[in-house]
């Protein structure tokens, strides 16, 4: 090979090289900037579909580890969640709503909570529903998960008042 063509070949190997860098970089700007606000929590819709009736699998059922969470779990036997207020992050804080129905939260605007500033929320990330006068939460098959008191959500949990649940960034507590 002539000395032209090796050159020729190392301006070409030099400029893929530029367009990775550049792809990268456009793939993380478009992670972290920040988009438009709009309002988050919009009012609270009757569910058109009929509550289940069968509990869904993989309700935890599992016993208090010790005598603390024992006497928390017999103090909220009695009472019943009625409302969700959002703790994180601060620019939502304070912001509730009642539990009333279905409750969906993800980026879609249809949703009853819409998050649509957190990249690590689902477009339909996870619904709160009543079950036989308690609410029960349900991750819908997020990809990245939903936590309940700080352990991640698999299948449907009962929601008691102090529960908190994490959806990417924001923090809900049931009160």
């Amino acid at each position: 090979m002539t000395d032209q063509v090796l050159n020729l070949l190392k301006f070409v190997l030099l400029g893929l090289l530029y367009l990775f860098f550049a792809r990268v970089l456009w793939a993380v700007w478009s992670e972290v900037r920040t988009p438009t606000r709009r309002p988050m929590v919009g009012a609270p819709r009757v569910a058109q579909i009929g509550q289940p009736t069968m509990p869904p699998a993989g309700v935890a059922t599992a016993p208090p580890k010790d005598r603390r969470q024992a006497k928390h779990a017999k103090q909220q036997a009695g009472r019943r969640a009625s409302r969700l207020v959002i703790l994180e992050p601060k620019a939502r804080r304070g912001m509730s709503v009642a539990l009333v129905g279905d409750i969906t939260l993800g980026r879609e605007p249809g949703c009853t909570i819409t998050i649509d500033d957190d990249a690590y929320v689902s477009q339909l990330h996870l619904r709160i529903y009543d079950y036989e006068g308690q609410p029960m939460v349900e991750d819908l098959g997020s990809t990245n998960g939903t936590f309940h008191n700080g352990s991640k959500l698999v299948g449907a949990k009962l929601l008691h008042p102090g529960d908190r649940i994490q959806v990417g960034t924001t923090v809900i507590e049931a009160q």
